[in-house]
């Protein structure tokens, strides 16, 4: 699939450790600086997301938010932003004024489940996405049950939207949640998807797959989360933020004093 970004943007490490960005101005940005009212804004700062520049496209978004504070689109940019930087806190709060906003709830609460998730609230984030699953078509359907059992899992409580998963569901190009399900469903091995991951050409079907089955084998397997990270070509999708967090996590564990 095509990326949503451009060939030359800003690193991983730049936007979620603080190094600097090293990559100069494509020519959209450029253009945007010049302006300074909402629109511009706006345009600066979907330009910059383009080269993954996403905490200063939160700059941007919340510069037109001071001249239009009530403004759902900008909100809304704001709060995806706030996520793909994993400021759970801030996407759970733009996301939830988003909704009280008119927001599309499915597109909101989905949202704030995966930033729960991040944020290591499980419970909650089954919650939330319990609270999706009736708004679902199939495509976003098995989203909602991949990211429901992980958070299941991690929790210790029983994936019940497993129970919908289906083979043969119209999932659209959520191909690689499919597969995940259906080790999550006993319809396919974890192995087998493994080995199907080893020859996969597209670093996003491939980490959402591997991260499924990472959390489903109960998130030990350390060489397989070295593996998932390896593959960071599309590092700001849901999936390998999920598992870049997870390294993060452990490494602090890792350095607390024995008890």
């Amino acid at each position: 699939m095509e990326k949503p970004f451009d060939e030359i943007h800003a690193s991983l490490k730049s936007q979620l450790c603080g190094y600097p960005v090293e990559v100069e101005d494509a020519p959209a940005v450029a253009s945007a600086r010049s302006r300074k009212d909402y629109e511009g804004f706006l345009t600066l700062g979907k330009a910059l997301s383009r080269q993954l520049r996403y905490r200063e496209a939160i700059a941007a978004y919340t510069a037109a938010l001071a001249l239009r504070p009530k403004d759902l689109p900008a909100l809304r940019l704001r709060a995806g932003r706030y996520l793909t930087t994993l400021q759970w806190d801030l996407a759970m709060e733009d996301f939830e004024r988003c909704i009280t906003l008119g927001g599309d709830p499915l597109d909101c609460q989905y949202r704030i489940g995966l930033a729960s998730y991040y944020a290591g609230q499980f419970h909650a984030a089954m919650e939330w996405f319990e609270s999706c699953m009736p708004l679902c078509d199939d495509e976003m359907g098995v989203a909602i049950i991949y990211w429901h059992a992980l958070s299941a899992y991690r929790s210790g409580k029983e994936p019940t939207l497993l129970k919908g998963y289906r083979p043969g569901m119209n999932v659209g190009h959520h191909t690689a949640y499919e597969k995940a399900a259906r080790v999550f469903a006993g319809e396919s091995t974890a192995e087998s998807l493994l080995a199907q991951c080893d020859k996969e050409p597209e670093d996003l079907e491939a980490v959402i797959a591997m991260y499924g089955v990472y959390r489903y084998l109960g998130g030990q397997e350390e060489s397989l989360l070295q593996q998932i990270l390896k593959r960071d070509g599309f590092w700001p999708c849901f999936s390998y933020l999920a598992a870049w967090n997870d390294h993060q996590n452990q490494k602090e564990l890792n350095f607390l004093p024995a008890l």
